[in-house]
């Protein structure tokens, strides 16, 4: 399962339409919309505050920080949840 906070790479995936603003797409990403339709891989929706990758490519509190070093250290993944 790919955790994705991205609804629009979501939807991208799931319908593969071919548009002026989706043209530039690379190809792992049909590498990926690939494997799901082989049922090899699934996507799905994790809200933001759950993930852990957020801590690499925006600012967070020190709060926040510390919760998802902590999770990401003691092997906290999502399936917790």
């Amino acid at each position: 399962t790919i955790f994705e906070d991205n609804q629009g790479t979501i939807h991208l995936v799931n319908n593969p339409v071919h548009h002026r603003r989706s043209k530039h797409i690379d190809l792992r990403w049909h590498y990926i919309r690939d494997k799901q339709e082989l049922g090899i891989i699934k996507m799905e929706k994790v809200h933001t505050d759950l993930n852990h990758a957020d801590i690499f490519t925006k600012p967070a509190s020190l709060a926040v920080f510390r919760r998802h070093v902590g999770a990401i250290m003691h092997g906290v993944g999502l399936d917790a949840r």
